[in-house]
């Protein structure tokens, strides 16, 4: 009996930070709730002020000049089939500003040339843990300021370019509540740069994207003035989308990230971090109903939501995540909302036990994009 409660007890202690390390998301997906409605396929589509973050030749779509703002609220909730376990320690939920955007359309002859200036939250490393003995709450995040542009080559051809300035900061501040340790309170900032290109192909009815984002240094600098160069790899995603009808869409992406190459680089040299590669295959669909002189759009979708771990059963951390949302076209003014549940599945051994283990997100997504001029 007592060695049961030990080994209870042991799983208790140790799940904290491993549900931190698997709260990153490291897949990168665009900004918008229309996007997100559809399960995050989009580079296919990408024509309106969020296709800075999905692909940049998808402006050169636009005709007017617009604004954009997405904001997600997130709730966290986990379970185990660990006996005693509690989940009301891990449960968590947050609102924050994920997206904002400002696109002018420009005239070059007879090319439609498109200016992008835009903010997204590319990381968000929001966590908290509140238990008998201590608590413990991270905020904060990796952001990229995204200037971008988007040429029509042809009817048929368009190309984009976006240059990503990654900045941000987070906090983690700790609470003993035993009174035997100090509270801690550490801060980290952030600082990178790469770029994105992309191109879009339209075939009247059907739309192919293509999209390359260069690897880059994302260095991570603390309180002590320790540097940490962590090197993430190329992303070449490829995107779909084929108008069944005049009032439906229906749209596919597939992106690949090589994480098995990525490295740390610190004062002690330079190490492979040991990660899986990321491929994501991404689902979704379009539906406009017309309602006098609104437009209400309904999306559905579905994506994979790999991560680069594994769990203790030498298998791929692998999610999934199922959308769905609606929308309100007013003239110059759309208006969206997008409900996303994500869920993962894994196993982890401790005390000569294997246990089950998931992850499950619920994430609000409201955006509005405006449009100005004639």
């Amino acid at each position: 009996m007592r060695t049961k409660i030990f080994v209870v007890a042991l799983v208790l202690l140790v799940l904290p930070e491993f549900v931190l390390s698997q709260s990153i998301n490291l897949n990168f997906i665009g900004a918008g709730a229309r996007a997100r409605g559809m399960g995050g396929a989009f580079i296919g589509v990408a024509d309106d002020a969020t296709a800075s973050s999905w692909n940049p030749a998808g402006l050169s779509r636009l005709q007017k000049a617009e604004a954009s703002v997405v904001g997600i609220f997130e709730s966290y909730t986990p379970e185990s089939d660990v006996e005693g376990f509690d989940a009301e320690p891990y449960q968590h939920s947050h609102f924050g500003l994920n997206y904002a955007s400002l696109a002018l359309p420009l005239a070059v002859g007879d090319r439609n040339l498109v200016a992008a200036v835009g903010f997204h939250q590319v990381i968000d490393f929001y966590n908290k843990y509140d238990g008998e003995y201590w608590e413990s709450e991270n905020t904060g995040g990796v952001n990229a300021i995204m200037p971008s542009i988007g040429i029509q080559l042809t009817p048929m051809i368009s190309l984009g370019a976006t240059v990503n300035i990654y900045t941000g900061s987070s906090e983690y501040t700790s609470k003993d509540k035993s009174g035997y340790y100090q509270d801690e309170k550490e801060s980290e900032e952030y600082s990178g740069t790469n770029f994105t290109l992309g191109g879009l192909f339209d075939f009247d009815r059907f739309r192919f994207g293509v999209v390359y984002k260069s690897g880059f240094a994302l260095n991570v600098n603390d309180d002590d003035d320790d540097d940490v160069e962590f090197n993430m790899p190329n992303m070449l995603g490829f995107g779909v989308a084929f108008e069944a009808t005049e009032n439906l869409i229906l749209a596919a992406d597939y992106e690949m990230r090589k994480f098995s190459e990525s490295t740390v680089k610190a004062d002690w040299g330079e190490e492979k971090l040991g990660w899986e590669d990321i491929n994501q295959f991404r689902v979704g669909a379009e539906y406009l109903l017309m309602t006098g002189n609104s437009i209400l759009p309904v999306r559905v979708g579905f994506a994979t939501t790999p991560t680069p771990f594994k769990d203790d059963n030498d298998d791929q951390i692998v999610g999934i995540n199922l959308s769905a949302g609606i929308g309100l076209i007013m003239g110059s003014i759309n208006l969206d909302l997008a409900v996303e549940y994500n869920t993962f599945n894994y196993e982890f051994q401790t005390g000569g036990s294997t246990f089950d283990y998931s992850d499950n997100y619920l994430r609000l997504i409201v955006a509005g994009v405006f449009h100005f001029g004639k």
